[in-house]
């Protein structure tokens, strides 16, 4: 089912507070989304977003079914990999080498696979974590510096950055919001886009996590986000509800 709004736009945040959120770093300004359509998605609680090799389409994963899933913008299932894997949080497509990453976030792993499905590698990840479902969920890929970005959900909240081999390069504290679910790289200006489901909020940060601007989404368990600067859309898939959500990027 498709949900329109006509008559009027939802704003996601009706009134921007002028004195913004404040973290570690100072003052964080705030803005609001605006709420454009709502897709059904016939995938049980559908973890990570990530633009695929095909223009306005997208990977996404299930943390229960562990599959993999080709979905176009309106939320429709083009095509799925029936990996099975455990506890799949986060999914990125790398163009250079048409390679799927996905996140095992209870295992520590990164898996590797063909768009066909195969496994090329599996990646151990060196995460701690007082629970084993506060761990990795969100990953990114930087094409320029060749980095991959994690984001690990709490506890601690933190963002790594790893070589190709998922060696550790860095790691950043996180402290805009209560959890981290997701993460995408946006090349135009060099930015991280990172995803908290329990705050509701999506942030533009730099490449170190710290947020520069904070968005209001309303998105209850929102777990995937895909940020299309180009075209001013911002893509959220919601964990709770099993929906596509499409908001417009103010300028």
């Amino acid at each position: 089912m498709i949900f329109f709004f006509t008559g009027f736009l939802f704003l996601c945040s009706c009134v921007e507070d002028p004195n913004g959120i404040e973290d570690q770093n100072g003052i964080i300004e705030e803005k609001s989304l605006v709420l454009l359509q709502v897709f059904d998605l016939d995938i049980k609680d559908p973890s990570g977003l990530s633009n695929s090799y095909l223009p306005d389409h997208f990977y996404t994963v299930s943390d229960k079914s562990g599959n993999v899933y080709l979905i176009n913008n309106k939320g429709e299932i083009l095509h799925t990999i029936e990996l099975g894997g455990d506890d799949l949080e986060g999914v990125e497509y790398v163009e250079e080498n048409l390679s799927i990453y996905v996140v095992e976030e209870r295992l520590r792993k990164v898996l590797r696979l063909t768009p066909g499905g195969v496994i090329l590698d599996t990646f151990n990840l060196d995460i701690p974590g007082q629970r084993p479902n506060d761990g990795p969920e969100g990953i990114a890929f930087n094409p320029f510096e060749k980095h991959f970005y994690i984001v690990n959900e709490k506890n601690p909240a933190l963002l790594f950055v790893f070589d190709t081999l998922f060696q550790q390069i860095s790691e950043y504290p996180l402290s805009f919001a209560k959890d981290y679910s997701s993460v995408d790289y946006e090349p135009t200006h060099n930015k991280l886009w990172i995803l908290s489901d329990e705050s509701q909020i999506l942030a533009q940060c730099n490449l170190k996590g710290e947020a520069e601007v904070i968005y209001h989404t309303n998105v209850p368990k929102g777990e995937g986000v895909v940020v299309d600067i180009e075209n001013r859309l911002i893509y959220i898939v919601c964990d709770e509800t099993s929906q596509l959500f499409v908001f417009s990027l103010p300028e």
